[in-house]
């Protein structure tokens, strides 16, 4: 074989094996690179923790929206029964100066007159009136408060006269100078009073 023929030879025997450490080298680089995605993925405990994590993130979040649900429920049932309770208490209170008036007109411990009859007839006739429309108003709620000779309560009784008693062991409502009124049991006028004090 000449000079000429062995280099050739020599220069293609070359390529072969640079042809092969190539392709070894990509091989390599194959099996390395599944080795990495088997590392990167996530085992199953892992997997079922992130999970678990994550539907108690939800559950608590589902447990709070029925809570706030349940919330609004109520404020809307008591704004609605407030409503019908309370409603009328503005023009309830707008009567209660006509109601005063038959008060003062004929007071309900006065008797009526026994001399003239026609008299008698007129003081029967509004009380009579008087008596029908508290019974009218006692069924939206409106209700005249008990004050005299009952133990003296600030909630309800505002004493605007004092009178010592040896008599009374506590405080008492001695006489009203104007009728208290509560609808459904809220106050909406106390009745003022005097109080007897013990001494």
């Amino acid at each position: 074989m000449s000079h000429t023929e062995e280099d050739n030879q020599d220069h293609q025997d070359h390529q072969d094996e640079s042809a092969n450490g190539k392709h070894l080298h990509v091989a390599g680089d194959d099996e390395g690179s599944e080795a990495g995605s088997e590392d990167a993925a996530p085992d199953p405990e892992t997997k079922i923790a992130a999970l678990e994590q994550e539907l108690s993130h939800y559950k608590d979040r589902y447990v709070r929206a029925v809570a706030e649900m349940e919330n609004i429920r109520r404020r809307s049932e008591k704004e609605r029964s407030d409503l019908l309770k309370y409603g009328l208490e503005s023009t309830l209170k707008d009567l209660l100066p006509v109601l005063d008036s038959f008060e003062l007109a004929v007071p309900t411990e006065t008797a009526a007159p026994e001399a003239d009859t026609n008299e008698k007839s007129f003081h029967s006739g509004v009380l009579m009136v008087k008596k029908q429309m508290l019974d009218t108003l006692k069924k939206h709620g409106l209700e005249q408060i008990e004050a005299k000779d009952k133990p003296f309560d600030p909630n309800f009784h505002q004493a605007i006269q004092r009178v010592e008693s040896a008599e009374h062991k506590e405080e008492t409502v001695a006489g009203e100078f104007q009728k208290g009124y509560v609808l459904n049991g809220r106050l909406i006028r106390p009745a003022m009073v005097s109080v007897f004090i013990p001494v």
